[in-house]
């Protein structure tokens, strides 16, 4: 399934389920590490609805998303901590944005990675973003909703954490969300490095 996210942004925050998601990703956060003084790459980060809630929480964060129109909604939201880039994850990009300089303690992929085509690469990059002991988290919908054509099973979250070289590995049922078409499992992917 192929998305025009820019077409999406003017509206991403009147979804009640995407304000729901960003809301129970943070809830949960917040319960499995101190943030206080953390450097965060918010990967896919769309309007910037993560970024929003974790931004008086930590140091700084990097926010990342390939739609333009997103990153600008991001911009309206004007928070000085925060450094939108408008790109994909690639290792070109981390090789020559200044962003992507000093390494993360955490990389956050919220709803991003069950839409790529190239989740592998994507978990390889995070993987050497990150500092030692740092963790890459991803929640994303379970591909265990049989009416969906995107989202990841326990099984694909695993197997791409153990290729990337994750030295521990969680996968776990994070929350449910009721959406349009119903309610919606969301799976919770933790490989710490």
């Amino acid at each position: 399934m192929v998305h025009d996210w820019d077409n999406y942004a003017a509206h991403w925050e009147k979804d009640q389920a995407n304000l729901e998601f960003s809301r129970q990703v943070f809830q949960q956060l917040k319960t499995m590490a101190p943030l206080d003084g953390k450097h965060i790459l918010d990967f896919g980060c769309g309007t910037g609805l993560l970024s929003q809630h974790l931004s008086p929480l930590c140091k700084d964060i990097v926010a990342l998303d390939k739609s333009e129109a997103m990153i600008e909604e991001l911009d309206k939201k004007e928070l000085a901590n925060v450094e939108p880039v408008v790109d994909h994850l690639t290792r070109g990009l981390v090789a020559q944005h200044p962003a992507f300089r000093k390494q993360f303690d955490f990389v956050l992929a919220v709803s991003v990675c069950g839409y790529l085509s190239n989740f592998q690469e994507v978990a390889d990059i995070a993987y050497t973003l990150l500092d030692e002991g740092g963790q890459f988290i991803l929640w994303d919908w379970s591909k265990d909703n049989v009416s969906l054509e995107y989202g990841l099973s326990d099984t694909e979250i695993v197997n791409v954490l153990t290729r990337s070289g994750f030295a521990r590995i969680d996968v776990a049922h994070a929350f449910d969300i009721q959406t349009p078409q119903g309610i919606k499992s969301v799976l919770m992917g933790l490989g710490q490095k």
